[in-house]
This record gives structure tokens, C-alpha cells and sequence, in this order.
């Protein structure tokens, strides 16, 4: 889709917002899965229980595993590796994985490096 100069400064934004639409839209559902990650399945105070017992369910060994990620901080600095790779090189799937790393992290307490690898995928999208 080439611009032509007679297009409107409006027109442009809104062909700009449409190209980053899908963007949005994947770190939406990032955060979304996060949300239902930290609420649903981290803090949940059944599930928990459930997973003390011997006979534990199925679910709690990705549960125990979501929950070493964040204590290692995972969240963070797949995000920031994701977004410095990204600012650098501006390929898509480093912008993706900062994006959704980054978002994860902001929900699932590692804010710290992941607000970070956010926002330079953000930056390294915007540039594209």
C-alpha cells in the first residue's frame, strides 16, 4: 500500500493504525493470558490446594513451572532480549516476543526489564 502525495495527513494515520492493528491485538491477548495465568491459575487458592495434595492434578505441573519462570524472572529478560534484538535488527519475531514477553511480565511481577523490552519493541515498531 503506497502513499500517494495527495492522501491526507488523517488518511495516513488511520492506514498507520491499521498496520499496527494486529500488533495491539497480539499484546491484548498477551496481557489477557497473563491475567488468567497470574488469577486463574497462580493465585488461585483451589488450585493451590489442589496441587499440595499427593495425588496432584495434571495442570499443576505447568502451573509449578509458570511460577519458576517468574520467580527467575523469565518474563523479564526474554522482554528486554526481545526488545533490544528488535531495536536492533527490527525483525518481527523478536518485536513479537518482546510484545508479548513484555506484556506478560508487566502482569506476572516482573515489571522491571519487561516494561523495558516493551517499550523498545514498541519503539523497534513504530520505526518499521
Amino acid at each position: 500500500m503506497t502513499e500517494t502525495p495527495s492522501e491526507s495527513p488523517s488518511l495516513r494515520r488511520f492506514r498507520r493504525l491499521c498496520r499496527h492493528a494486529p500488533w495491539a491485538l497480539l499484546a491484548l491477548l498477551s496481557l489477557a493470558a497473563a491475567f488468567y495465568a497470574r488469577y486463574g491459575l497462580i493465585e488461585n487458592t483451589v488450585i493451590g490446594l489442589a496441587c499440595q495434595e499427593e495425588t496432584a492434578p495434571w495442570y499443576c505441573a505447568p502451573r509449578l513451572l509458570l511460577i519458576q519462570v517468574n520467580y527467575l524472572a523469565g518474563w523479564s529478560w526474554a522482554a528486554l532480549a526481545g526488545g533490544v534484538l528488535a531495536l536492533m535488527t527490527r525483525w518481527r519475531s523478536a518485536i513479537a516476543l518482546g510484545l508479548l514477553a513484555g506484556a506478560a511480565g508487566l502482569v506476572l511481577y516482573n515489571a522491571g526489564p519487561a516494561g523495558a523490552g516493551f517499550l523498545l519493541s514498541v519503539l523497534a515498531l513504530m520505526r518499521r
